[in-house]
């Protein structure tokens, strides 16, 4: 399984609308997966494309290919050769360069289009020798009349669908999305939080169960009934999926019109000829590049294999218990709090993360170590510390905490 983490965000401008030169700000933010403008071979230039990939490979990026011929609706509309002769077009037009990651193939298939979907994948894994597919999957939403009305299919129906298309395509990743955990304050927040956390869970379990990482698609523009997120909450999506097993986060989206339209403060918006930056180019920026710094090359290097909360338990997720690392753990606020178990790859070395999962405030944690040692720290609102247990194995001393 590949074991990079990887940043990325959702496109929907036309090819040719923006060139090449927004790389060097995809670049600049810290991204390594961004999403290609969209392309339609009957009415795009496809010089636009491969200057985008070119640009790509010079910053060292890797792109999914928003390519029509490819997506599994097209398949709905022409016979099965016709498809695949576009797919195979695709492919030599843009599949052999060096900065392509994969070819986009499609967004939340409804029930009924699981079969055309899971033909259309295996189709682009069969002729796109090397690359990865990318498709994208609805969350759970945590079952009840609302799930079945939005996805059209209970909960159990779906669970079946999503694991029958990890078996019949065998494909190497995948991803969803999910907006509940930043509702608008006039909905139910906190059902809202529950519903992220039991998706994460639902997803990471399928996943490993066939050996596949899975990517989550997370907030970065207000739009319905889900508010504009803050840095707070940039810095919250990115900590609590990774504390959750997730290999990759791509933002709903990057740009945006902000003009007669619920979506409103994407980090770039286009307004006539100008690209305008919003506070969240400046967050997004920021998270990611701190993560990159601090946390990027341990992740990299190591598997979750448990996660818990503490103070607020979000179900189903398991309450923690002391083990032979932690004795307890307790903050001074009783906010939620995400403790998580990984494991090197190769080493087989343990560590620890602990993220403090309240959405607004910081808290102050103290670990119990199981050797009678304590650690005490302040958290700000979505923060993680990543911890070294064998650093206290040794040390029997105990730390009085001020």
């Amino acid at each position: 399984m590949d074991n990079t983490i990887r940043f990325g965000f959702w496109n929907y401008v036309e090819s040719g609308v923006l060139k090449k030169e927004e790389v060097a700000e995809w670049k600049k933010m810290h991204f390594d997966l961004p999403m290609s403008f969209t392309f339609d071979e009957r009415k795009h230039d496809k010089r636009d494309m491969l200057a985008l990939l070119d640009e790509c490979e010079k910053y060292g990026l890797k792109l999914i290919i928003c390519d029509q011929r490819t997506h599994f609706r097209t398949l709905l509309l022409e016979d099965r050769d016709k498809f695949i002769a576009g797919v195979k077009q695709a492919y030599t037009d843009f599949g052999t360069h060096g900065a392509a990651f994969g070819f986009f193939v499609g967004d939340e298939p409804a029930p009924n289009e699981t079969e055309i979907f899971i033909e259309a994948v295996k189709i682009v894994i069969e002729e796109m020798p090397g690359l990865t597919p990318f498709a994208n999957l609805v969350p759970y939403w945590g079952g009840g009349s609302d799930f079945d009305m939005l996805v059209g299919a209970s909960e159990r129906e779906h669970t079946e669908i999503v694991e029958k298309i990890l078996k019949e395509t065998k494909i190497p990743l995948i991803g969803y999305d999910q907006y509940t955990q930043c509702l608008d304050d006039n909905y139910n927040t906190e059902c809202g939080i529950n519903s992220y956390f039991y998706v994460l869970d639902q997803y990471h379990k399928l996943t490993k169960k066939y050996g596949i990482p899975f990517y989550v698609t997370l907030l970065s523009c207000g739009h319905w009934s889900f508010r504009t997120p803050t840095e707070e909450d940039i810095r919250w999506q990115i900590y609590t999926a990774l504390a959750h097993g997730a290999r990759g986060i791509l933002w709903f989206h990057l740009y945006g019109y902000d003009a007669g339209t619920s979506y409103v403060g994407n980090p770039f918006v286009l307004c006539g000829n100008d690209v305008l930056k919003t506070p969240l180019y400046d967050a997004i920026l920021r998270q990611q590049a701190i993560f990159n710094a601090y946390y990027r090359p341990q992740f990299e290097k190591m598997e979750m294999t448990a996660v818990y909360h503490t103070g607020h338990i979000y179900d189903p997720q398991k309450r923690f218990c002391a083990d032979d690392m932690l004795s307890d753990i307790n903050g001074k606020f009783s906010y939620p709090t995400i403790i998580t178990y990984y494991k090197e790859y190769i080493t087989k070395k343990k560590w620890i993360s602990v993220v403090n999962a309240h959405q607004r405030h910081a808290n102050r944690i103290t670990l119990k170590y199981a050797n009678g040692k304590e650690e005490s720290f302040w958290l700000a609102a979505g923060e993680m510390k990543l911890i070294d247990p064998e650093k206290n194995k040794n040390d029997k001393r105990r730390t009085e905490i001020k």
